[in-house]
């Protein structure tokens, strides 16, 4: 059986979750078309609205900053260098180097990247080129078909001439 001793009930608190579900309430008597539900609204809207300005005048008691050095013992020999500042110096060591490494890739994939930009524009441009030649030579080949044509019907006509 669990023995926790069991916080106190916050009177606003109480207040506050009772005039939220008079409310929801409320809504759904509204959503089903029932009666009393312009009343329940009005009352519980009234009772959030007074509980918003006491709330409002509410004072709190501070919180004790937390003692930190009882979770962290380290804080405490903040002069002298402990097994546990050298284990923490060598993981920032090995952080430190493994950031230069990312950095060091992270350099070499955008000249990579530049790289293949590069080519990639010199591919557009080359194929543009190509396709410049393509329509010359195209337009060479219309010219040489019809010539031939051309040859084509005056050996006709010499022949059929005969």
């Amino acid at each position: 059986m669990n023995n926790k001793p069991k916080g106190k009930l916050d009177a606003i608190t109480f207040v506050y979750g009772f005039g939220a579900a008079v409310v929801l309430v409320g809504a759904m008597f509204k959503f089903l078309g029932w009666q009393f539900a312009n009343e329940l609204f009005i009352l519980g809207l009234s009772i959030e609205a007074i509980v918003f300005l006491i709330s409002a005048f509410e004072r709190k008691t501070e919180d004790k900053e937390y003692n930190w050095e009882n979770v962290f013992p380290q804080l405490q020999n903040q002069g002298t260098a402990s097994p546990d500042t050298n284990a923490y110096n060598d993981a920032m060591t090995q952080f430190s180097a493994t950031i230069t490494e990312l950095n060091a890739q992270m350099k070499s994939m955008s000249s990579s990247v530049q790289q293949i930009k590069t080519e990639m524009e010199a591919n557009a441009k080359n194929s543009a080129e190509m396709q410049n030649r393509m329509s010359e030579f195209n337009e060479l080949m219309s010219t040489y078909n019809g010539n031939l044509r051309q040859i084509n019907d005056k050996y006709n006509n010499i022949l059929g001439g005969k």
